[in-house]
């Protein structure tokens, strides 16, 4: 049963809206559903919005947002709405009332247009939000086997970008609205809120132009404003937001915990696309209220303890900004088995299409077993026979009356062709049903065979071939009795001139009465057996015309067959193809794909089918054969239904990614861990502007296994090995049998430090329109002197006399200390000023020549061009045992020395650097 924690995701604006779908998605891929201790919200003043769709690793419907989970949060006309009711929305900055347009299709990134929308919804909002967080809280109630919840709080999680207008302007006020709609709703349950924010380089970095001209300023205002609540002192400058009907007082900050999230790690790695900072942000929504709850619960407190002890807190500024990066292992076992299923319909396809080798005598077998065979003359007559005798069963034996042997020869003629046709169309009607019911069933009995398809077309062809001969043979046999029965008619006449012709002598006494009457009896039957054979001819070949046509019939519904079945084996082609090169694509940077290792290994082998048992899922009771009939939908479900559940397709889907693991080596497995440890580096970095040297930050670096006591990374100590002495990772079992996640948290840094707050700054200060969503609030930040940055300066000499030998700034060239200064310095010395040959005179002169405020810069620009990366190496070595003294002091002098007199005041300045070093630099 998967414990899970009780979350409200909240998504605002365009970005936060992506987001909280991919964090609907991952729940969907994982349970196969949204657990009722799960909800989800998004507000967007684009109604536009609702529409996003992604894509579910389940197939089916695409995931998208339902009507009870979009706030279309729409102002038409604000321009008139701010005329009726000024005094409620007097926080628009005054440069920004002009730019109060139509707010139905976005807010035209103006923070205060996104405000705006939020104060003119703000009972449409405050009611959804309550009734999601009444349903999170009644999931106790809903009796289910598959979810249990993990204690009673709620959290809230909020997406939103700090660059546009809605997400950048709305969630301070929903930060607030949700705590004062929490508190209404159960005052015994905990409701904490966590901010995740993505700062605006990476929109920067997808487009440039008039588009992005507020992206950065307000990423700048944005954070000012949320440094100034963060920071407020809310007992002895009490702040409120008033709404329509409802005034909320601020009592606090809004976030209990705030992400920055920028495009790039400190490796600078960088993300281009915002869809896909939206998905690592959507699974890091997922993870923290998945079965990693329990472990990320108790870093979040760590980090609120650590930001409430003010040990983080740079000068008057508190730390409040962390970092958050994460990291995938993903084994995609069902989109292998689906490649495996696709490959294996190409392979049933190609085998029912494919006719055998032997199967070129299934024509013979049906000929000979409906006996229609009508070759080679007399030697083969088998349907002729069967539609009537040669001869008439009655023959003419003799002539009773010579004086009327017309009328008798002619009665007896009639008699003999219209019994043999009343015989024959009896027979013919018999043995058409009888053939055509024959040959259906021979070709539903063929067809539903291992190669049926593909021999039966064989067989019609060669089948209509066969029925061609016999009736050109009937034809031209036709043609040749009904030219012998006007010959036999012609001797018959003569024969019976002559009976007529005969003397009375002749007939009394000769013997050619005999002879004639011989003659005319045989010709008689002569004629009558003609008769039989003429109409054996005639309805032969009308049967075997009839035949070619039921044979064409059957050919067309083959040609059908066939045509669906090379239709349906292309879809599967470009079904397997498709989710091949899906696989093959460029990776998410965020993302291991452990099945890209295994996808063009995928292949189905003849032994592992039967094509027998396909045939025998077919529930229609022609099988194959009424293929000819359905849709290629219907071929395409049937072959669906057979493949995915074959047992290599089955091994491939229910794999799971410890089974997978143990197949690499050593070394491999090593290597994929490294990639993940890098992959799931914090998207942030960030410069204390020499407040700060060094500091150590507190890190969460929880790693969330399918089960840790069977895990091969926790077994074999493969993470262990890997990670820095100052690293530990924190195993939680989540019972996710295709993925590890790598969940880290780098805290906390003052919001002045985070990367590029400078270039926000000044593009703000640039800018013709004001970034902050509040003007009251604005002028209460001025009056009050606030600024993101610190206001105190310290003496920072010491730290920037040891840095400045450290990062080369500083140095001894055999008689002086010098020390490099572009704006002190001589060019024609390379800007190199001599300090002095004793250190600690050199010192002094240092401090007095006030170094302290270009050096920070120098050092600043040093640790941007090498990486904090490399810095933080650097640090470490020089802060290991006696690295500082013996290598990169730069000192002219050995420490026996230091036992002198004279050098009394170097060896307190040696003292103060090594103490620097050891217990300030090493922290």
């Amino acid at each position: 049963m998967a414990k899970l924690k009780r979350s409200l995701f909240i998504g605002l604006g365009g970005t936060g809206l992506k987001s909280i779908l991919h964090t609907k998605k991952r729940f969907i891929d994982t349970y196969g559903e949204i657990p009722p201790m799960t909800s989800f919200l998004a507000f967007d003043t684009d109604g536009d919005s609702i529409n996003v769709k992604i894509d579910s690793h389940l197939g089916g419907e695409r995931i998208g947002l339902d009507a009870s989970e979009f706030l279309h949060i729409k102002v038409r006309d604000p321009q008139e709405v701010l005329r009726q009711q000024a005094e409620l929305f007097d926080f628009v900055p005054n440069h920004n009332r002009a730019l109060l347009v139509s707010l139905t299709d976005g807010a035209g990134q103006v923070r205060s247009n996104g405000r705006f929308a939020t104060h003119f919804n703000y009972g449409a909002i405050e009611n959804a939000i309550r009734t999601k967080l009444t349903a999170i809280l009644n999931a106790d109630a809903i009796s289910n086997d598959k979810f249990d919840v993990n204690g009673n709080d709620v959290e809230i999680n909020m997406m939103f970008s700090v660059a546009g207008g809605t997400g950048s302007g709305t969630f301070l006020d929903m930060a607030y609205i949700v705590k004062e709609v929490s508190k209404g709703i159960n005052s015994s349950v905990g409701v904490s809120t966590i901010g995740f924010a993505i700062l605006p380089d990476v929109f920067n970095s997808m487009m440039n132009g008039p588009a992005m001209a507020n992206v950065l300023p307000n990423g700048y205002g944005a954070l000012h404003d949320l440094d100034y609540l963060m920071h407020h002192n809310y007992d002895k400058k009490p702040l409120e937001i008033k709404y329509a009907n409802k005034t909320i007082k601020i009592e606090r900050p809004p976030f209990d915990l705030v992400f920055t999230i920028n495009n790039s790690d400190k490796n600078a790695n960088t993300y281009t696309n915002i869809n896909d900072l939206s998905e690592l942000i959507g699974l890091a929504m997922f993870t923290g209220a998945s079965e990693l709850s329990g472990g990320m619960a108790s870093s979040y407190d760590n980090v609120r303890t650590v930001i409430a002890g003010g040990s983080m807190k740079v000068e008057n500024k508190d730390s409040w900004a962390c970092g958050l990066g994460l990291s995938e292992l993903y084994y995609d076992g069902n989109k292998l088995g689906n490649i495996y299923a696709h490959k294996a319909s190409v392979s049933v396809i190609n085998n029912l299409i494919t006719p055998e080798t032997d199967s070129f005598d299934l024509d013979d077998i049906f000929i000979n077993d409906a006996k229609i065979r009508e070759n080679n003359g007399d030697e083969n007559n088998d349907l002729i026979d069967s539609l009537l005798a040669e001869i008439p069963r009655i023959q003419y034996t003799y002539i009773q009356d010579v004086n009327s042997i017309d009328s008798e020869i002619n009665s007896y003629l009639h008699s003999v062709d219209e019994s043999a046709k009343k015989e024959i169309e009896s027979n013919y009607a018999s043995k058409k049903s009888d053939v055509d019911k024959k040959l259906e069933k021979f070709i539903i009995e063929h067809i539903n065979k291992p190669s049926g398809v593909g021999n039966i077309d064989r067989f019609l062809n060669a089948l209509k071939k066969h029925v061609n001969v016999f009736l050109g043979e009937m034809k031209s046999e036709h043609i040749e009795k009904s030219k012998n029965d006007e010959v036999f008619r012609n001797h018959l006449n003569q024969n019976i001139s002559e009976l007529k012709g005969l003397t009375f002598m002749e007939r009394k006494f000769g013997s050619k009465l005999k002879d004639i009457k011989e003659e005319i009896t045989q010709g008689v039957n002569q004629i009558a057996a003609n008769t039989h054979e003429i109409l054996r001819r005639q309805y032969a070949t009308t049967f075997f015309n009839q035949l070619l046509l039921t044979i064409s019939d059957h050919d067309q519904n083959i040609k059908n067959i066939l045509q669906k079945l090379q239709q349906v084996e292309e879809e599967c082609e470009s079904k397997f193809i498709g989710l091949q090169n899906q696989i093959n694509e460029q990776p998410k940077k965020f993302v291991k794909e452990l099945h890209r290792d295994f996808v063009n290994r995928v292949s189905v082998s003849d032994k592992d089918l039967n094509i027998s048992d396909f045939i025998k899922s077919i529930s229609s009771n022609g099988g194959l054969y009424d293929f000819s009939e359905v849709s290629t939908k219907i071929i395409s479900d049937s072959l669906w239904r057979f493949s995915k559940e074959l047992p290599k397709a089955l091994e491939y889907r229910n794999k799971r990614i410890d089974e997978v693991l143990s197949t690499y080596s050593e070394e491999e497995l090593n290597t994929i861990v490294k990639e993940l440890i890098v992959k799931s580096n914090p998207l942030w970095s960030y410069n204390y502007k020499g407040h700060v040297v060094n500091r150590q930050h507190h890190e969460a670096f929880i790693i969330g296994v399918p089960n840790r006591n069977s895990s091969i990374l926790v077994k074999n100590d493969v993470v262990k090995n890997i990670l820095e002495s100052n690293q530990k990772a924190d195993f939680n079992s989540t019972n996710m049998h295709d993925r590890i996640v790598i969940y880290r948290m780098e805290a906390t840094v003052p919001i002045y430090a985070v990367s590029n707050m400078t270039l926000y700054k000044e593009k703000s200060d640039n800018s013709q329109i004001s970034h902050h969503i509040d003007g009251n609030w604005l002028l209460r930040m001025e009056r009050e002197g606030f600024d993101i940055y610190p206001t105190k300066r310290e003496d920072h000499s010491l730290e920037y006399w040891v840095t400045g030998f450290i990062y080369d700034f500083i140095k001894f060239d055999g008689d002086n200390y010098l020390a490099y200064s572009e704006a002190q310095g001589d060019p024609i010395e390379d800007y190199w000023i001599e300090l002095g040959n004793y250190r600690d005179e050199a010192f002094l002169d240092f401090k007095r020549r006030k170094l302290q405020d270009e050096f920070k810069a120098m050092i600043d620009n040093k640790i941007s061009e090498i990486g904090e990366t490399e810095n933080h190496k650097l640090i470490k070595k020089v802060t290991e045992s006696s690295n500082y003294n013996d290598h990169y002091s730069k000192k002219n002098f050995e420490n026996s020395e230091l036992k002198d007199s004279k050098m009394i005041k170097v060896r307190e300045l040696f003292s103060d650097e090594i103490n620097f070093v050891k217990k300030v630099l090493a922290k």
